[in-house]
């Protein structure tokens, strides 16, 4: 059984390594941000803040799962490392998925313990990773 049905040119699919390498350069800026983001939150608030914790905790849980959401439903489909490496995500016709989409593919990449679903890609016919079969999706080459 396949979710996917409209786009079928295999030459078109992103190959491992591009997708390893989005993953990799998205993780780096990631880090970066949520590593400043820190460093300003425990340069304004002292540290002694029992607020700030509880909310910069939230903020870095959610900032990754927004970042792909609104990167991947952008007009361009991607996130900065896909951009880098010349792939984007489509829906089941080709088109940018919509927000809401995203975000439901975003959940399990922003799950640590999920990040072996991306082996799923090496073994499905569209080159699929777990994230992608349950919201549909591929990652395809930029045209």
């Amino acid at each position: 059984m396949t979710f996917i049905s409209g786009y079928s040119l295999s030459e078109d699919y992103a190959g491992h390594l591009q997708r390893i390498g989005a993953f990799a350069i998205d993780l780096a800026i990631l880090t970066a941000a949520g590593a400043g983001i820190a460093l300003a939150a425990e340069f304004l608030a002292g540290g002694s803040d029992p607020v700030t914790i509880p909310l910069l905790s939230a903020f870095q849980l959610l900032m990754p799962w927004f970042y792909y959401a609104a990167m991947e439903s952008s007009a361009k489909g991607a996130t900065i490392g896909k951009m880098i490496l010349g792939i984007r995500v489509a829906d089941a016709e080709g088109y940018t998925p919509t927000f809401g989409r995203a975000a439901l593919r975003a959940i399990p990449k922003c799950i640590p313990v999920l990040w072996p679903g991306y082996l799923a890609a090496v073994f499905t016919q569209r080159r699929q990773a777990f994230h992608d079969l349950i919201a549909r999706t591929l990652v395809v080459r930029s045209e």
